[in-house]
């Protein structure tokens, strides 16, 4: 029987990911590659779960309930002009909110960067690739007669193909072990994935190679000397500054518990740190990259970037870190101007949304000015509830589109 990816494939057809891109707007090769993304990252949320009796309990509970025969009618997910997810009652919707939680705009942007297409229409794409992940799981439950447990033992089967189809780079934030940056399409082997996962730190393959080494150091001198009996031979093991590696392995555990997954040193000697995903990451490889014109449409998600409910003011303790990186970036980069949007979900009134997403916007743009940019640099606006990225069916959707984002309008 084919693997699940192969099966999936299946239902990929050109007429439907030509529906879908002439619907949103996209290249087809950008939508089949971002589909080509989403599933197995689906299905690699579904992976790590594998291990938690209870939360497998509640996924085979859905998937068992779930109708396998929307794989006959996928077109159907596309009509009206909202997918699926922008649906109450889709629960493909509520299981990728449990599944991925707040990583969800993370994987949003990253899965947009590697297909080369809108956020926002990779978000409308997951409405698609949920329920499809969601018909082929439910139709193997019943044609295998499968448990939890056989679920469960089936996603672990087939880990290796899940992984090597995963896009490079979303390994290490859906909690896999993936040194990889996303881009350009260069995925990982599920063998590296798992050798990795098996080292904690990272570091504690050096020891043995190091005590390797001084044993085959040995081994030449005894044998280059071994013509003279006589002489007797004191050997010592090399020197090892056992203090600069523990300082290493101590920063390398303290980034890793941190969430630091980027790193980039910029030309003032300041060091960037962030998600490979993230903002910073993003900005910084747009504002790089000669080929990328500035236009109207490329927008960056802040995602370390918190308010007081109902509130314009910024929870600086949660929030300064990511809004000096990008005072920081502004300053690296003298000619770059950036575009503040503020977003809200769809909750209470437009116009009391359409207040405070300007108000947030602004306490943005007053919070950068006030760490040294100048003005004239940044431009806030506030949209309201309008461009959600995600349904506002869910708390999960609502806070994705609660949101500040950047736009450049100059490089």
């Amino acid at each position: 029987m084919a693997n699940l990816l192969d099966s999936l494939k299946q239902y990929i057809t050109p007429e439907l990911i030509g529906q879908a891109a002439s619907m949103m707007g996209e290249n087809e090769s950008g939508v089949s590659k971002a589909l080509g993304g989403l599933a197995p990252t689906i299905l690699s949320g579904l992976l790590s779960k594998s291990s938690d009796s209870a939360a497998m309990g509640g996924i085979f509970n859905q998937l068992s309930n779930f109708d396998a025969g929307i794989l006959g009618n996928l077109g159907s997910l596309l009509g009206g002009g909202n997918l699926a997810h922008n649906d109450p009652k889709d629960t493909a919707g509520n299981l990728m909110s449990s599944l991925f939680g707040s990583k969800v705009p993370a994987i949003l942007n990253a899965l947009a960067s590697f297909a080369g297409i809108k956020s926002s229409s990779v978000s409308s794409l997951l409405g698609l690739a949920g329920p499809m992940v969601m018909g082929l799981l439910s139709k193997r439950i019943k044609s295998d007669g499968l448990n939890v447990s056989g679920l469960a033992n089936l996603l672990v089967s087939e880990k290796s193909s899940i992984m090597n189809a995963l896009p490079a780079g979303l390994g290490s934030m859906l909690g896999f072990a993936d040194g990889g940056s996303l881009g350009g399409g260069t995925t990982r082997g599920a063998g590296a994935v798992s050798n990795n996962n098996n080292n904690g730190g990272g570091t504690n393959w050096l020891w043995p190679l190091l005590v390797l080494v001084a044993l085959g150091l040995a081994g030449m001198y005894f044998i280059k000397n071994c013509n003279t009996p006589k002489e007797t031979v004191k050997i010592e093991a090399p020197k090892i500054d056992s203090t600069a590696i523990k300082v290493a392995m101590a920063k390398a555990d303290s980034m890793k518990n941190a969430g630091v997954s980027y790193v980039k040193k910029l030309a003032s000697g300041f060091e960037i740190k962030g998600n490979a995903t993230g903002i910073e990451s993003q900005l910084i490889s747009f504002i790089d990259d000669a080929s990328k014109a500035v236009d109207k449409t490329t927008w960056f998600n802040f995602d370390r970037l918190t308010f007081k409910t109902g509130s314009a003011e910024i929870e600086m303790e949660k929030s300064k870190d990511q809004l000096t990186n990008i005072y920081e970036v502004l300053k690296a980069y003298p000619k770059v101007n950036l575009k503040i949007g503020g977003y809200t979900d769809n909750t209470g009134s437009e116009v009391g949304n359409m207040k405070l997403s300007a108000a947030r916007a602004k306490a943005t743009v007053d919070a950068l000015q006030a760490m040294g940019v100048a003005k004239g640099r940044l431009s806030p606006e506030g949209y309201g509830s309008q461009h959600p990225v995600a349904s506002n069916d869910t708390e999960a959707g609502r806070a994705q589109n609660r949101r500040i984002a950047v736009r450049v309008t100059a490089k």
